[in-house]
């Protein structure tokens, strides 16, 4: 440590060596040099590298690594202040996380105290935050703590157990407790954490009932019985209010759950509301129904929500059932907002054209007109007139960002040797830091220097909906417009796709394995290649720009030519290709 601060010095300056300039290419090497020899631990061969790396735009990594080196021996002051000296770089916040581990492998309970004054968002450091407290003293505070945390129908962070040892210790873990976090277990469908909860309780009364709830769990038939034998509180109505929702979905049985729900709701005594919130999700479950009378039954009881997801929902059925006098009976059902907005008016404008109310039927749809909005163009479209709105070109106002210079060039760089995942990360962190007008000027810069992904991302950020060439690149033109005219398909509609699928991000993977420009699914590129006969190598070409313009667009169009099913486009791309 007192080596490493000899040359480092605490503000991560370096002393300054007498060495020839360096080419940029120079510098690379230099620098994924010195990154291996901060691996491999090799520090006095580090020091003469980075005395040649003062001006590389991303040296300050190298002084990163460097600080977290024996980051448990810095005092909190030392972290404090190297999150404050270097805000401008995204690292600044990951050091908060890093030292908290540190702290915590090394059971220094008094540095994570001084070092963390508020409540962590992770619950892993919460445990740790209220932990602390306890051996700081702060007992009640600690044990209150913990009582929260132990309120969870999810397994706990095992970071925790430490907290939880002397919590339960001090006699504060009680039936009342154990049978509320059995509720939130039971909702939750953790039946694990249940079947541990109910050997918990001490009281006889407690135990019967932990019992009852376990049955319950085990068994829904149980369901009239808990109710009528069990007493009317909140937490009962809550646990048979979860077991009529899992009856409907979990068991799929919800004519069993509409059978049980009036004598349940008795026993319980449900009030008026209660019944309704229950009603209703059992009513969406039956939203694709093809038996009559739970069809009837369904809409009987959303005809008395005022749920507007379920509400839209049904009216969305009569849509693709163009049972157009259902549909104004929907609408009028909804909320005042839902009902005025674009999507609805004109929903409501297609119903009264199609029940001969023509003339009222245009001339609300006319008022859709002129907006960037879905409806506006689909009004524009009906009524078979050019669809105009606002679109914005910017001044030049590249001054006002001079002060994120440094920024710009890490981002520069870290995007010419093609570290993307860095620079969307620097590029995210200087969009926050930004005001408005600069959140602007930097989409323009991103725009000039043709960074794609990073001009709509900050276009995003700064809420430039009218500036529609920066909302909308033509990137990556040539691969479209040639795939486009292979395929015989329309190149907006692909560039179109690519912008909403993944914002121009060549790099981008979805949480579900979609990957690339067009947010392909490996299987289906596996199938498309090869009933296409497309020399395709596998899942990571498809961050290959070409390939995936090129797979993505001949699947599209031969879904296109047996569907003509525009509007499903980006929903098929990212499904497996057995379920489109």
């Amino acid at each position: 440590m007192a080596a490493i601060k000899k040359w480092l010095g605490f503000g991560l300056s370096m002393v300054s060596l007498s060495v020839s300039a360096l080419t940029l290419e120079q510098q690379r090497d230099t620098y994924e040099q010195a990154q291996q020899l901060i691996t491999e631990n090799k520090l006095d061969q580090y020091q003469k590298l980075r005395a040649q790396l003062d001006n590389y735009p991303l040296t300050p990594y190298l002084d990163y690594r460097i600080f977290l080196l024996d980051l448990d021996k810095r005092t909190p002051q030392e972290v404090d202040q190297y999150i404050k000296q270097q805000h401008e770089y995204p690292f600044s916040q990951s050091v908060r996380g890093e030292y908290l581990d540190a702290l915590v492998e090394e059971e220094n309970w008094d540095g994570f105290y001084r070092f963390q004054a508020t409540k962590p968002r992770m619950q892993s450091y919460q445990c740790s935050f209220y932990f602390a407290k306890y051996q700081a003293g702060k007992k009640e505070e600690a044990f209150e703590g913990a009582s929260e945390l132990w309120l969870s129908g999810k397994s706990i962070a095992k970071e925790c157990d430490p907290l939880f040892e002397v919590w339960d210790e001090a006699g504060m873990r009680n039936d009342e407790l154990i049978l509320q976090r059995m509720q939130l277990a039971f909702t939750a469908r953790n039946g694990r954490l249940v079947n541990y909860l109910k050997d918990l309780t001490e009281s006889d009364k407690a135990s019967k009932n932990a019992v009852a709830i376990y049955k319950l769990y085990k068994s829904r038939s149980h369901l009239k019985a808990y109710a009528e034998e069990q007493p009317q509180t909140e937490y009962n109505k809550k646990v048979t209010m979860s077991a009529l929702r899992q009856l409907t979905y979990t068991e799929g049985e919800p004519q069993l759950a509409i059978d049980l729900l009036d004598d349940v709701a008795k026993a319980q005594g449900y009030s008026e509301a209660e019944y309704q919130q229950t009603a209703d999700y059992i009513a969406y479950s039956l939203i694709n129904t093809d038996d009559e009378e739970l069809a009837k039954w369904r809409d009987a009881t959303l005809m008395k929500s005022t749920n507007q997801t379920w509400l839209e929902r049904r009216a969305r059925l009569a849509i693709q059932h163009q049972d157009w006098a259902s549909l104004e009976q929907w609408i009028e059902r909804m909320p005042e907002k839902a009902r005025n907005s674009k999507r609805w008016q004109y929903w409501l404008a297609r119903t009264e054209i199609a029940q001969g109310d023509v003339e009222q039927g245009k001339a609300r749809m006319k008022t859709l007109l002129g907006y960037r909005n879905f409806y506006s163009l689909a009004a524009a479209d009906y009524l078979k007139v050019p669809a105009r709105y606002n679109s914005t070109v910017m001044a030049d106002k590249s001054a006002s960002i001079t002060q994120f210079e440094s920024s710009l060039a890490r981002i520069k760089e870290l995007i010419d040797v093609d570290k993307i995942t860095a620079a969307k990360r620097e590029w995210r962190w200087l969009l926050a830091r930004a005001d408005d007008e600069q959140q602007r000027a930097l989409a323009q810069y991103a725009a000039k220097r043709n960074w794609h992904n990073l001009t709509v991302t900050a276009t995003i950020e700064a809420g430039m909906w009218d500036h529609l060439s920066l909302r909308f690149p033509r990137a990556h033109q040539w691969w479209f417009n040639f795939y486009a005219e292979k395929y015989d398909i329309d190149p907006i509609t692909l560039m179109a796709l690519a912008r909403q699928e993944s914002a121009l991000d060549a790099d981008a993977k979805s949480p579900v394995g979609a990957r690339g420009l067009m947010q392909i699914m490996p299987k289906t590129a596996s199938y498309t290649a090869k009933k296409y006969d497309i020399d395709y190598q596998g899942a990571e070409e498809l961050f290959v720009v070409g390939k995936n313009i090129e797979i993505g667009s001949r699947y599209l169009s031969s879904l296109m030519e047996t569907y003509e099913a525009i509007a499903y486009l980006p929903l098929v791309l990212t499904m497996p290709v057995h379920t489109v």
